[in-house]
């Protein structure tokens, strides 16, 4: 009971303050508290892999950069953000993964306090569509420009966010590769430290990717029904800017198998979801 009181307390404060571009904004709260309250939750309750390695600048910016992508793209809705920002301070387990009452996969106690009936709903891909109509005022216009920026601006942030996950991902290989050279000459702990970091790195890039594939199917979903409800001239852009976006993978960096020789023994729910790095977006 003392978890489930945890998990309320913190995620009552809503999601995470964002800046320009969507990108987090330094927080104690959000930075240190949560995060720490979430890493003793993962461990001691979810039994997930949890390093104690100190984040390099790289790893840091590729965190901050995946809000972006992982916060509501129907904005204003506090649910889904305070739901997003449990997921991502690991105090709440990756919902979109979340097994339900029927294939328990974590002690009863656990599924009992954590299991939120109301989380499947917010994964609703009519949600995207809902907000561009919340507003009856707003012009037929406006909802498919509306619609079209989202999924350009979407587009836009992909580059930078591939860049430094290939960077990510290049160092990881060069950690594996230096823990190997040193063999036995490094303490167990610090050995499973080095590989849950590369864990963990790893399951951030694939929750970015699950996310926009989230975010595809909400944009899909809105495309066909203003076609019908509020059709419009824009279509045909509308309909390029989704197929950038959906053609969008990321470059310059070994495919997943290439890093995680270590996979089959150390898998753990993080590494759920495509590789951002062998196929685009998943759509499906």
């Amino acid at each position: 009971m003392a978890i489930a009181a945890a998990v309320v307390v913190a995620l009552s404060g809503c999601g995470r303050p964002t800046g320009d571009f969507g990108r987090a904004k330094p927080s104690v709260i959000h930075d240190s508290l949560m995060p720490a309250a979430g890493r003793y939750i993962a461990e001691n309750d979810r039994f997930e892999t949890t390093s104690d390695f100190v984040l390099t600048d790289d790893e840091g910016e590729l965190r901050d950069r995946s809000f972006a992508f992982v916060r509501a793209p129907h904005v204003r809705d506090w649910w889904f953000d305070s739901l997003t920002e449990g997921e991502r301070t690991r105090i709440l387990p990756a919902l979109d993964t979340w097994p339900s009452p029927a294939e328990p996969r974590f002690p009863l106690y656990v599924q009992q306090h954590f299991y939120l009936p109301a989380i499947e709903p917010a994964f609703d891909v009519g949600r995207f569509y809902a907000f561009l109509r919340s507003d009856p005022d707003t012009s037929t216009e406006t909802r498919w420009t509306r619609l079209r920026e989202a999924m350009t601006g979407d587009a836009m942030l992909v580059p930078p966010f591939c860049a430094i996950a290939a960077k990510v991902r290049t160092t990881d290989t060069e950690r594996i590769a230096a823990l190997e050279r040193q063999g036995d000459a490094l303490e167990t702990s610090f050995v499973d430290d080095a590989y849950e970091r590369v864990e963990e790195n790893e399951g951030v890039m694939s929750w970015v990717w699950r996310a926009l594939a989230y975010r595809l199917r909400s944009y899909r979903y809105a495309i066909d029904h203003l076609t019908v409800e509020t059709p419009s001239d824009q279509l045909w852009e509308v309909n390029r800017a989704y197929d950038a976006l959906a053609s969008t993978r990321c470059e310059a960096a070994a495919p997943r198998k290439g890093v995680l020789r270590w996979a089959d023994a150390r898998h753990s729910r993080l590494l759920k979801g495509p590789d951002p790095f062998d196929q685009p977006v998943l759509q499906k």
